[in-house]
């Protein structure tokens, strides 16, 4: 089993901009997406975007009077920053064909017999 760093998890707090009070993902909850992840740190940032974004689904908007919450727009920016991180996590392993052509055979002249 894999597990972050002091720097690795400073960092993937950071990354999700979630404290280090463990009140969102403890640090044994880190390391268990950085194992799922197979050691994978812009994976296991994409997972636990994937968790936080199913919590955020929850939410919902609020109004009283003049006094208003838009908490849907929390789901919606988690959207955002899943296609991000899920581009980060593909640029890391993609391979990319950078270009092809075809060439054609060279005529060459028979030789004699």
């Amino acid at each position: 089993m894999a597990t972050l760093t002091a720097d690795q998890l400073t960092d993937i707090q950071a990354d999700l901009g979630i404290g280090t009070d463990e009140s969102v993902f403890t640090d044994a909850e880190l390391n268990r997406l950085y194992t799922r992840a197979g050691d994978d740190y812009a994976v296991a940032v994409v997972m636990a975007i994937r968790q936080l974004t199913m919590n955020a689904a929850k939410l919902n908007d609020y109004t009283a009077g003049q006094t208003s919450e838009s908490k849907s727009q929390v789901f919606k920016n988690l959207k955002e920053m899943l296609v991000y991180w899920e581009e980060q996590a593909q640029g890391n392993t993609q391979v990319r064909i950078v270009g092809m052509s075809y060439v054609p055979p060279t005529a060459r002249d028979k030789p004699s017999a």
